[in-house]
């Protein structure tokens, strides 16, 4: 650690420091060669710059004491072509940088979702939507920043200060050492106010979060929220996370305003200094005045570069607990990528078996103990319990959103952990409960991970969940936008577009958590019978509430507490008098009612 420090650039900590390091090993090196070319315009726009400081002892000595004719036109010429290739210099710097930082925000955003998408259903259940759009979008754009702020401050601003501290101390050494005398001042204000900024800046990041939790939550919930009238509510939150940025974000202007000041002060000091120094040689010794006002014209053009590499120590602080923020979530396991090659699912039937299997979502209270049941192939199994009992659990290991604490699951005896997560899921169809449809159209939803399939299997996976005709209704047919979460239809037809989903994909395990609790009795009707010919020769499982829908399963298993505790047809639970039966009264006494 302590050779580390010493290595360290001066005044930057180490959470600048690791993030600077890192991002140049990742973007750095990918983009050298382009930076390559933004830095060789840098330096044509500092060359410029220095060459123009060194012009005005020209202008003093040869136009204004001299009285040269033939400087008047040369000398004016010579200043002009400067200008105007620093303008080229600049023009082609900033394109290119922005075309590179570009390029990095839009594989970083790729990159980050790609890592996203290979977490784990606990990963989304301990972290909000607001905090994943947050890092998508504005930590992600603090890469970016971070790497324009390293190559404009060390390419830019370092050069052109390098080029003006040369022609100074090649016209007057003396003077530059003067210029300096306010230096131990700038590192120790800096030092300050890069303390504070950081906290300000872990603040921001937070309240961002919130702001951008808030307008999700109006928006996706906005039947609820007008329903029982809580746009006071969200008004206030809104207005309080609004409220917060604000108030951080005026913080972190003021600390950056504040390296303004500090370098006036320190930029006043040193120009006294020189002023004094040489005012008193002119008066004692008489030099020429050519070298002292291109001295002062080096010096005050230094003060633009120098006060942006002043405020760039606080910039990159900023940045830094952004990127830090980041690189923490891509850091983090991303339990659903496989590191070696697992064989493939090999479905010779279908068969899916739980063996002692035992999970708890958290540790010391178990969902499932020591389930054991088997689903035959080709037949459907039915679910049956009270909430809590585990059933959505089951789904969840079968599917491998999680892996079970003890025991084994399989397929066909095949273990679905030593298995390929793909393989195991493409053999799997999924109808919820909460039918989930993703922005775009009724056809991309219908087609959705069946890419290249045909306008026909689309109609007809549409005609077997007997969505055809309603679809046909809809202003622009297949091609209608389902909007946000599905919100410009019914829940019943999204329902049955889900269910359209599953007939397309053709899966020979299908599970169905009551994918018919959204259709009214008609349609019911119908969809019963599209699914019993989705089902025919599928190992289908199905979770029940209402135990009408299950009256034909050719196995039902009851789940209480986590543990089997009936197993048997309808007709053998009804009579056997258990928790089965007992349900069975209720919802039987209920449809009497």
């Amino acid at each position: 650690m302590k050779r580390e420090q010493t290595t360290r650039p001066m005044h930057l900590d180490d959470t600048t420091f690791s993030a600077i390091k890192r991002l140049l090993r990742e973007q750095g090196r990918a983009y050298a060669p382009r930076y390559a070319v933004a830095f060789a315009f840098m330096a044509v726009f500092a060359a410029c710059t220095a060459f123009s400081a060194w012009m005005m002892k020209d202008v003093i000595n040869q136009i204004f004491v001299n009285r040269d004719p033939q400087a008047l036109f040369w000398i004016p010429l010579l200043i002009a072509m400067a200008f105007v290739v620093k303008g080229v210099a600049a023009y082609f710097q900033e394109i290119t940088l922005t075309r590179i930082g570009n390029r990095i925000v839009a594989e970083t955003q790729a990159r980050l979702f790609d890592h996203i998408l290979n977490m784990d259903l606990g990963f989304f259940q301990r972290t909000t939507s607001g905090d994943l759009v947050t890092r998508l979008t504005h930590n992600v754009r603090a890469v970016r920043e971070m790497m324009h702020l390293l190559a404009t401050g060390l390419g830019r601003d370092l050069f052109t200060l390098a080029g003006l501290i040369g022609v100074m101390v090649k016209l007057e050494p003396m003077l530059s050492l003067v210029s300096l005398v306010g230096a131990p001042m700038a590192v120790l204000g800096l030092r300050h106010l890069t303390q504070r900024i950081k906290a300000a800046a872990k603040s921001e990041n937070v309240a961002m979060t919130a702001l951008v939790t808030q307008t999700r939550e109006a928006s996706q919930g906005i039947r609820i929220v007008k329903s029982f009238q809580l746009e006071d509510v969200m008004r206030r939150r809104m207005q309080e996370a609004v409220s917060g940025i604000e108030r951080l974000s005026n913080r972190i202007v003021a600390v950056q305003a504040g390296v303004n000041p500090l370098m006036e002060t320190v930029g006043g000091l040193a120009v006294a200094g020189v002023v004094f120094y040489a005012g008193w040689r002119t008066l004692s010794q008489g030099q020429a005045p050519g070298e002292f006002f291109a001295f002062v014209t080096a010096l005050l053009m230094a003060a633009d570069p120098l006060r942006r590499l002043s405020r760039l120590q606080l910039q990159l602080a900023t940045c830094a607990v952004r990127v830090k923020m980041l690189y923490a979530l891509l850091d983090t396991a991303a339990p659903e990528r496989e590191a070696g090659q697992k064989p493939a699912l090999i479905l010779a039937g279908g068969e899916v078996r739980f063996d002692k299997v035992s999970f708890a979502y958290k540790p010391g209270v178990p969902v499932l103990r020591d389930l054991s049941f088997t689903a035959p192939a080709g037949l459907t199994t039915a679910l049956v319990g009270l909430s809590g009992s585990g059933k959505t659990t089951v789904f969840n290991l079968i599917q491998r959103f999680w892996s079970p604490a003890r025991g084994v699951i399989s397929i066909d005896g095949q273990s679905i952990a030593d298995v390929s997560l793909a393989s195991l899921r493409r053999q799997v169809a999924f109808v919820s409960q909460d039918a989930f449809l993703f922005e775009g159209t009724v056809r991309d939803n219908i087609a959705a991970g069946q890419e290249g399939c045909s306008e026909a299997a689309i109609v007809a996976a549409a005609r077997a969940a007997h969505a055809d005709e309603f679809i046909s209704r809809l202003p622009q047919g297949y091609d209608t936008p389902v909007g946000e979460l599905g919100g410009q239809i019914s829940g019943g037809q999204k329902q049955r577009i889900s269910i359209a989903r599953a007939f397309l994909k053709d899966a020979p395990i299908i599970l169905m958590d009551e994918p018919t609790s959204a259709l009214d009795s008609e349609t019911e009707q119908h969809v019963q019978a599209a699914l019993a010919e989705l089902t025919r020769s599928r190992t289908t499982i199905i979770i029940a509430h209402r135990l009408a829908t299950i009256a034909k399963a050719d196995m039902i298993h009851v789940l209480e507490a986590g543990t089997l505790v009936e197993s048997g047809t309808q007709k053998d639970l009804v009579r056997t008098g258990g928790l089965y039966a007992k349900l069975h009264r209720m919802q039987t006494a209920h449809l009497d009612a």
